[in-house]
């Protein structure tokens, strides 16, 4: 009977920290309870974006959420219709700032100079929270009417000096947080293959930007990066049987 109680708090670790390791796209709620569309746990950084298009209006609402390089540093989603590159890319970067949360819109001229400025596309309904060390960035871009395909790029870095992010890493990791973005797809339907660019020719990267276009992100609902978080799961269930096993023996 003895050996029953250690079983008894192994499982109930097992249920209260389950519900962290099967995060994802479709189990992620909001504090604000925001509903979104459609969702995808991104390939790298641990991301994960959840999206709403409405062609009425030619709007995208998006949701980012990342884990910061550091607890001091920032996350960023960012529109480029020229490229899978960072230099010109429209993007919203969260951080705190003063002791809040804030989302603010920088243009990235190259790899060494960031301008804060508004973006090409209106934005509204910024917002950010942080949530288990997670940040979310939320925000509604006014997209051109016939914009249908565009590259997005996500990124986290460590810290921000006097309002203006610092350099990310430049890990493999950092490098593939990019790919095309169709809205069709996005929206389940049968346009737009991964990996195609957006609509017209893309100029090429300019000189020193890193990396070449990487797949779209998974259309509409799926889960690209959910095999990724099953292995994770098994494991840390094995080794918890494993446990329970030597307790039982011993």
């Amino acid at each position: 009977m003895a050996t029953l109680v250690p079983v008894g708090i192994i499982f109930t670790i097992i249920l209260m920290i389950s519900p962290a390791y099967t995060l994802n796209c479709t189990t992620q709620k909001f504090s604000s309870n925001r509903v979104f569309q459609n969702c995808s746990d991104l390939p790298v950084l641990s991301s994960i974006l959840h999206w709403t298009y409405n062609s009425s209006n030619s709007t995208l609402s998006v949701a980012l959420t990342a884990p910061p390089a550091a607890a001091d540093g920032w996350v960023a989603w960012a529109i480029n219709p020229n490229g899978a590159y960072m230099a010109g890319a429209q993007s919203l970067i969260a951080f705190r700032q003063g002791g809040s949360l804030v989302v603010k819109p920088f243009v990235l001229n190259n790899y060494s100079s960031i301008v804060q400025t508004n973006l090409s596309y209106p934005v509204s309904g910024t917002s950010a929270e942080v949530v288990d060390g997670k940040m979310t960035l939320f925000a509604i871009f006014q997209l051109p009417e016939k914009m249908i395909k565009f590259y997005h790029i996500w990124q986290v870095g460590a810290a921000v000096a006097s309002g203006v992010p610092r350099r990310h890493e430049f890990e493999p990791a950092n490098l593939n947080a990019k790919g095309t973005f169709d809205l069709i797809a996005g929206l389940g339907g049968s346009g737009g293959a991964p990996g195609n660019a957006p609509s017209g020719s893309p100029r090429s990267p300019p000189s020193g930007t890193p990396g070449s276009p990487s797949p779209s992100i998974a259309p509409g609902g799926s889960h690209s990066g959910d095999s990724g978080i099953r292995k994770s799961n098994m494991s840390f269930y094995l080794f918890l049987l494993l446990g329970s096993f030597i307790v039982l023996c011993f």
